[in-house]
């Protein structure tokens, strides 16, 4: 949004974070929020200096929005995504964050706040590691032992799109989670705290344990304006995009490429972080990536970073509809459809547990590290929605197959020799309540802009993608020839019944401090 020139925004954020954000006394706060401390300047602001700290020059476009309390921005005419994250919205936002192990994780529930960031340095401390600067985030020493010796593995889950909420309002369905919950340390007030809320963004913040101004992944879909084309964060399966050291990296280094260091995922975003640099980075060796190709229909890596052992790389999902499986009675005919079901969770597993197996992890007394991206709850989550039958039986999927997971770690650490840390990326609105929200379409936006401000050529808008990313880039040049600038769009933007805020990057800019 914009109130004031952008000198004066610029000064005024060095003098008074305050003062950055205007008000729009005519638009009416959100039903839920009414009444509370949260007013609309105050969550402007807030809004605002979530999308600073995901500011990156070149990277992030130049209008960046907040929809509405409970309206979703979507692509048209997808029937795979009809609930789309990406907001500040609580939804949005609250994850579950859940660290277990005997001897090693006191018990308890923990009420102070933690974000992404505060996993990697966690890590580090349980394998007594010294952290990067980049690494920014605080361990959570509240909650740890001090065990004598570090644990013989340490696994990270990542459910891909899982809210805080589902712990408790499945709690009867998630017997393996509900136990680690119970038995080791629950942040209750775990949440994102940078814009967009997605799964690029999540996976590396957590990875790296630096804000994403830091680590530069700040959307999933991004605009190369050196090759007029769109970008995810890392082509050709490469970690180059990735600017910080993750916790894998920091593990290789430190131990010589003696540690077992696997990760695993679906898509590049999620699983590449994971992983971290591999034997790209200087000094280190090969980890094991094995990231599923929906395409190939099986498990691929990076040769030049990574490696793939050939167990895995040889176990086709193909073999799954083959034999006629379903789903719910959804039929499972190809790898899109598979993905949106439990029983990928189980071949995904199969792979994790075969390569905890066969790799010897925990078997000596240098610490293993696993880290895990489980998509199928954002899958479903986005084509059914966060209170649908499906969803809930993807979480008891996915508990079941948790439980064989923590089983492969018992047998190749023992009880006392391992941590689990479980923990989500983003969490998933539910469906629109009318007449109050509705869904709306990113193509409206693109086609109100140009309407408003380039009828005739329609090309201010580069490029608008991923609909998660809330933001998109814009021709400043040729916006600026036609007498307006982004001051405007935003404003008008604004004006949209369901658009909470509009920032121009100039305002995050000068609020990110780059």
């Amino acid at each position: 949004m914009q109130t004031l020139s952008p000198l004066s925004t610029a000064l005024l954020c060095l003098l008074a974070a305050a003062a950055c954000v205007g008000v729009s006394p005519d638009k009416p706060l959100p039903g839920s929020l009414t009444g509370t401390t949260d007013d609309r300047a105050t969550l402007n602001q807030r809004f605002l200096e979530m999308f600073a700290r995901a500011y990156y020059p070149g990277r992030s476009g130049q209008i960046m929005l907040v929809p509405e309390r409970g309206d979703i921005l979507l692509e048209p005419n997808d029937p795979f995504y009809r609930f789309m994250h990406g907001s500040p919205w609580d939804y949005d936002v609250e994850i579950p964050l859940i660290l277990h192990g005997q001897g090693h994780i006191r018990q308890g529930i923990f009420d102070a706040p933690v974000t992404h960031r505060d996993i990697a340095p966690t890590v580090a401390s349980l394998l007594d590691v010294p952290t990067p600067v980049t690494m920014s985030g605080t361990p959570l020493t509240a909650s740890l032992a001090n065990a004598a010796e570090p644990p013989r593995i340490v696994f990270v889950a990542v459910l891909d799109g899982a809210r805080r909420d589902f712990f408790d309002r499945f709690v009867t369905d998630l017997p393996t989670l509900n136990r680690l919950k119970n038995e080791g340390a629950w942040y209750s007030e775990a949440r994102i705290d940078y814009l967009p809320s997605l799964t690029s963004v999540g996976h590396a913040s957590i990875a790296t344990g630096a804000e994403p101004r830091v680590h530069g992944v700040v959307a999933n879909t991004m605009y190369d304006r050196r090759f007029a084309r769109p970008s995810g964060p890392f082509p050709d399966l490469s970690p180059a995009s990735l600017h910080a050291l993750t916790i894998a990296d920091l593990w290789n280094l430190n131990t010589q490429g003696d540690a077992v260091i696997i990760g695993q995922g679906t898509t590049a975003r999620a699983t590449i972080p994971m992983a971290g640099h591999g034997g790209c980075l200087v000094s280190a060796q090969s980890t094991i990536m094995a990231m599923f190709d929906g395409t190939f229909g099986g498990w691929v890596t990076n040769d030049e970073c990574y490696r793939l052992p050939s167990y895995v790389a040889n176990d086709k999902a193909a073999r799954l509809w083959q034999s006629g499986e379903t789903w719910l009675g959804y039929e499972i005919h190809d790898s899109s459809t598979l993905l949106r079901t439990g029983r990928f969770i189980t071949y995904q597993v199969d792979a994790l547990v075969s390569m905890i197996e066969r790799e010897e992890v925990g078997k000596d007394e240098v610490p293993d590290l696993i880290l895990v991206n489980f998509k199928t709850l954002d899958y479903v989550g986005h084509r059914w929605g966060p209170d649908s039958d499906e969803l809930a039986e993807a979480l008891r999927d996915l508990d079941r197959e948790l439980g064989r997971v923590i089983g492969a770690l018992e047998s190749a650490a023992g009880d006392n020799n391992f941590v689990t840390i479980i923990a989500s990326d983003h969490g998933t609105p539910g469906e629109p309540e009318e007449p109050e929200n509705a869904r709306y379409y990113i193509t409206d936006i693109i086609e109100a802009v140009h309407d408003r401000f380039d009828p005739t050529e329609r090309r201010v808008i580069l490029f608008y993608g991923d609909p998660a990313d809330n933001q998109f880039f814009v021709d400043r040049s040729h916006l600026e020839n036609l007498g307006f600038d982004l001051e405007s769009v935003a404003a008008y933007l604004e004006a949209l019944p369901y658009i909470f805020s509009a920032y121009t990057e100039d305002e995050v800019a000068a609020v990110s401090g780059r």
